[in-house]
């Protein structure tokens, strides 16, 4: 069984953990996690959503990339054991993951400087770059992004339905996450509020 995957995507060398064993293809994979994934936007983003202080939090978030794919995976919600790129190594998950929730806690009680829309951008982009799972952390730090947004009371983007795919609008996102990587958050604050064409 060999699968596909755009430019700058994590790959996934090993598919011991699938659970369906009908997937025997690319398409197969993408449509069982999308119907997945699909039943996880409906119970995140559907309903009201509370404050972040009351649910940003790591068992949270382990609950939510579990719920996105669990149907699929054997180790969804499961923190990853081996190096990828992008990602910090793997003993410095849980510990980045502390770092983060505290961030969006102190933002929540405090306030801070950054807009509601460049906040979620450092919470997708820090998921993204911890990368806490072996593979789906993408679509999970855009569902976690979305959702923060709404507890804000604010829009959430209309993401492009192309992302899995090499074309232009994955090459502006993959841009401005680079461009986060360094510290310039304000592609990724564009791109979410949908400036780039």
């Amino acid at each position: 069984m060999k699968f596909t995957y755009p430019e700058d995507a994590t790959p996934l060398d090993d598919i011991s953990g699938l659970k369906p064993l009908w997937v025997k293809t690319q398409e197969d994979l993408n449509n069982v996690e999308a119907e997945n994934i699909s039943s996880a936007v409906s119970k995140y983003l559907l309903k009201s959503v509370g404050p972040p202080q009351q649910w940003f939090n790591i068992s949270f978030l382990q609950k939510v990339h579990y719920d996105m794919f669990h149907d699929v995976w054997e180790w969804a919600g499961k923190f990853r054991t081996t190096q990828t790129c992008p990602g910090i190594k793997p003993y410095q998950i849980y510990g980045a993951l502390v770092h983060l929730c505290d961030d969006v806690l102190y933002w929540s009680q405090e306030g801070c400087d950054l807009t509601t829309v460049e906040q979620a951008a450092k919470i997708h982009h820090q998921l993204v770059y911890i990368h806490p799972y072996p593979n789906g952390n993408g679509r999970f730090s855009r569902l976690v992004s979305d959702r923060y947004l709404k507890a804000c009371k604010c829009p959430f983007p209309n993401w492009p339905v192309d992302l899995n795919m090499d074309g232009k609008s994955r090459k502006q996102y993959i841009t401005a996450l680079k461009s986060a990587d360094v510290g310039d958050y304000e592609p990724l604050v564009h791109y979410m509020m949908g400036l780039e064409q």
